[in-house]
């Protein structure tokens, strides 16, 4: 038997190959331009917060549809039937920027690519108005309508003209002006939902007997949506940390406490939102993530709920600030 020491071979495991990470999609428009998000209106640098993570950040999605802004075409053709349907007999005059007014006695219309204004005449009124004029200028309590009646009545009326062109959301209330006998109702669109912007959107004015006085409906011909990947989660929530996202607050705590606010908020879920971006008639429904939870704030008592909105496409220009 031999006495030479047998060396042991050393096993070596292999390196495992790490999972590269999914490819960015970028969808059918490019690189998108900044969005366009929503400003606080609470004094600049008055609120500074610490974030506690309070969720699984992996149930973010990694990917939500864009939507491009199809702008209308009008020509002198389809601008006189819309004015005439709408009982304003005036001849249609271009206006820059490929828009046109349309003007009688009985009110106007103006269009460009993107929005249509629509404003009944209102008849003109004594300086002074009688006893009489300003109880016959009162609506009763009997004849104003719901909340209900009044969204179902503009939603009516803007689909009977052709003034949106995609699903209306569910509208709301938004003022009522009951010396006037007026009701403000404002439309978003059914989908994607909620958009936080303006655009697209419509803004009805309506008497409380259904009539309509004026209407302001930045809308697009269509939708036109297309796939796009998100940034990931954890850049998302690092944007929240390190401040860069747009806090939602209830404003009125900057009047009850002392400023300026410090606290601690807890996030405890987040969700999808869109924003417009772009300038003109090049525009697009583009995803953000708001994050939101509770916030404690030091010398106030009780918790406030906070919204806090971070952009989220990977393939999009960042915001300004």
């Amino acid at each position: 038997m031999s006495n030479e020491a047998v060396t042991p071979t050393a096993s070596t495991s292999p390196t495992p190959t790490p999972t590269p990470p999914p490819p960015v999609v970028v969808g059918a428009f490019g690189e998108l331009p900044a969005p366009n998000l929503p400003q606080p209106a609470y004094p600049p640098g008055q609120l500074t917060l610490q974030y506690e993570l309070g969720f699984d950040l992996a149930t973010l999605p990694a990917e939500a549809p864009v939507y491009r802004l199809v702008a209308r075409r009008w020509d002198e053709t389809s601008v006189t039937a819309l004015a005439r349907a709408l009982g304003i007999e005036g001849e249609a005059v271009a206006t820059p920027g490929g828009g046109f007014l349309v003007r009688s006695s009985a009110g106007q219309l103006v269009v460009s690519e993107l929005t249509i204004q629509y404003q009944a005449a209102t008849q003109m009124r004594q300086e002074t108005p009688s006893g009489e004029q300003i109880l016959a200028l009162t609506p009763s309590p009997t004849t104003l309508r719901s909340d209900e009646e009044l969204v179902a009545a503009a939603g009516r009326w803007l689909v009977q003209y052709g003034l949106v062109t995609t699903p209306l959301g569910v509208g709301s209330v938004h003022e009522r002006l009951p010396e006037a006998g007026l009701a403000i109702v404002v439309f978003g669109p059914a989908e994607p939902n909620p958009v936080l912007s303006a655009l697209p959107g419509a803004t009805v004015t309506i008497t409380t007997d259904g009539t309509i006085r004026q209407a302001f409906v930045a809308w697009p011909v269509a939708l036109e949506p297309s796939t796009y990947s998100l940034r990931p989660a954890e850049a998302l929530w690092q944007d929240i940390v390190s401040g860069r996202g747009t806090i939602d607050v209830d404003e009125t705590i900057f009047i009850q406490a002392s400023l300026p606010l410090r606290g601690t908020a807890r996030i405890e879920g987040a969700e999808l939102a869109w924003v417009d971006a772009g300038q003109g008639s090049t525009r697009y429904l583009t995803p953000v993530v708001r994050f939101r939870g509770t916030a404690m704030f030091e010398e106030y008592a009780e918790p406030i709920e906070i919204t806090v909105t971070v952009p989220a496409v990977a393939a999009q220009a960042a915001p300004r600030g």
